[in-house]
């Protein structure tokens, strides 16, 4: 897996290095750097799939905006210039590495880059990157219909950013068997629908979903119900919790082992309970052998994870905590809090997941 991300001035940090774990959540205040942190990753993942990025010690080329990110002109993203400090990205994936050197001018959309690697680094972290699935915080609502994609990267059973392509790769996998390895635990069906309704169900108890295909209009039609007699509903009748979580769960199940998966905000939407089993449900990914890199503010997500290391289910090693109270001179405002095996959390930096004490704090005279 990605053992650590470097990134070098580029927006709001000067020198960022951050771990990588199996599970790395990425918290801290709005406009701290969380998004900003992920950003080049989806970048380089964004010109593999263009066919943009140029192998070692070549030019190449890596688009601003496209199907992964939008992020506008170079004058958007790269800091002033301060000597002759260059924008740099590097991933390291064990004894692999790979290092993008970026520039360009304020107007430019596409930053030129020059790449150096290890021996295989290049080839190895290429691929990784390539068959990286981004899924973001803005996905579609409830909807009466989904497209088909036009076509697929790497043999990768890509969603989409906003999540539309979920329905088609359900439809695509639902006789197929998952590994057993990411099957939801005391779960008995073993294909992908059933898999896909054993973990709805485990987010919220008796959820299920159903896909049709509508060839004349080339789309595809979602319905889900609530109860194993209950009726098909449109998922404007369920509420945004169900559509925004069928993505996810969809793109979890279909990644193989390896596979990088990044995540902003599994909790949108969701019931407190649920967005704890979400916490849950990708800690048991994680020790499926997917990568996951999930950008949240629910500190239910923060429990459900630290409750799964506490009952043996992830090793407290493959959990990693970042929090980003937001850069400045003094640095670039990132603490990593470490997870024992009791689930327990080394430190607590203000403004980490201790709003609710706060407040009840406040409520009770204590502060």
């Amino acid at each position: 897996m990605l053992d650590t991300l470097t990134v070098e001035h580029f927006k709001c940090f000067e020198d960022l290095r951050l771990p990588l774990k199996p599970l790395t959540l990425f918290t801290g205040f709005n406009g701290a750097g969380k998004s900003t942190a992920l950003q080049p990753l989806l970048l380089l993942a964004q010109a593999a799939r263009l066919g943009a990025w140029g192998s070692t010690g070549k030019t190449g080329k890596l688009p601003l905006n496209g199907e992964v990110v939008r992020l506008g002109s170079a004058g958007d993203v790269l800091r002033s210039s301060r000597g002759d400090r260059a924008t740099r990205f590097a991933l390291a994936s064990g004894d692999d590495d790979l290092e993008v050197t970026v520039s360009a001018k304020a107007g430019d959309r596409v930053l030129s880059t020059v790449t150096t690697a290890s021996e295989g680094g290049a080839r190895e972290l290429s691929r990784k990157i390539d068959r990286l699935v981004h899924i973001s915080a803005v996905r579609g609502g409830p909807a009466d219909s989904f497209p088909i994609p036009d076509r697929s990267y790497s043999g990768q059973a890509d969603v989409g950013v906003d999540g539309r392509y979920a329905s088609h790769w359900y439809h695509e996998l639902a006789d197929e068997e998952v590994r057993v390895e990411a099957r939801c635990p005391d779960s008995i069906g073993t294909t992908f629908r059933r898999q896909v309704d054993a973990w709805l169900d485990f987010l919220a108890p008796g959820a299920a979903a159903d896909v049709q295909a509508v060839p004349t209009a080339s789309s595809l039609v979602l319905r889900f119900r609530l109860s194993e007699v209950g009726e098909w509903k449109r998922p404007a009748n369920v509420g945004y919790g169900l559509t925004y979580v069928f993505p996810i769960v969809v793109a979890l199940l279909a990644a193989e082992p390896g596979d990088v998966v990044v995540i902003d905000s599994p909790e949108a939407h969701l019931h407190p309970q649920a967005q704890s089993r979400a916490g849950r449900m990708l800690a048991c990914f994680a020790t499926a052998g997917v990568q996951l890199l999930v950008e949240t503010h629910s500190d239910h997500v923060l429990n459900g994870i630290r409750l799964a290391v506490a009952e043996g289910v992830l090793p407290p090693a493959d959990a990693g905590l970042t929090f980003f109270a937001g850069a400045s001179e003094a640095g670039h405002g990132v603490t990593t809090p470490q997870v024992d095996r009791h689930g327990r959390v080394s430190s607590w930096p203000e403004g980490f997941f201790d709003q609710s004490d706060n407040d009840v704090g406040k409520l009770a005279g204590w502060s």
